[in-house]
């Protein structure tokens, strides 16, 4: 009876000692991966849709703090996103690739493809960040073509952004896949906002 006693103390000792070690290190693994899936994570430039502002092999930071977080197959979306006009987000692309776009039309924004310009609420938009020369080539003109993404809402040369969706245009506007292409894009597909380059 005392031999048993005594085994189970070693046992708990033990376990309090395997508990005791092992708690920093899931600790420090929980934290990583929640720091990296809900509020900060770096990724790399792979493509030329966004030249010359971001160039391949460009390294970005994104913040997610406050964008719907993917995990697996789950999309965990409480609040709208805070986006603004021309910020450049991560975004679900076409099938599991992410992208990285400009947002350049808002929700309840009318948006209209001009003379190789994109006109918003009928203003014309102040881009310093396009190439001098570049075109803006209307969906209709574009010589990529368009893909069907379920989710997203296709368009025309012009219309109005519904609430919960954003026009996204790369700044490589005639060699870029964007919503001309694939549609606009719902916020539970945005992913995050860049905040820094490397």
């Amino acid at each position: 009876m005392k031999f048993d006693s005594e085994i189970i103390r070693t046992i708990r000792r033990s376990t309090f000692r395997w508990i005791k070690l092992s708690f920093p290190i899931l600790f420090a693994i929980f934290f990583i991966l929640y720091f990296r899936i809900f509020v900060i994570q770096f990724y790399l430039i792979s493509g030329t849709s966004m030249m010359p502002s971001y160039k391949e092999n460009d390294w970005v930071l994104v913040k997610k703090w406050g964008f719907p977080a993917q995990i697996g197959p789950w999309v965990l979306y409480i609040l709208e996103p805070d986006v603004d006009r021309f910020d450049v987000l991560v975004l679900d692309g076409i099938g599991a690739e992410l992208s990285l776009k400009r947002v350049v039309g808002l929700p309840g924004d009318f948006f209209r493809f001009s003379e190789g310009r994109i006109l918003i609420n009928d203003s014309s938009l102040e881009e310093p960040f396009l190439n001098s020369g570049y075109k803006t080539q209307a969906p209709s003109a574009s010589i990529l073509p368009v893909i069907g993404v379920s989710g997203n809402i296709g368009i025309g040369d012009s219309g109005r952004i519904p609430p919960g969706y954003v026009l996204v245009l790369g700044d490589n506007r005639e060699f870029s896949t964007d919503s001309r292409n694939y549609g606009l894009i719902p916020f539970k597909k945005l992913r995050g906002k860049v905040i820094a380059s490397f």
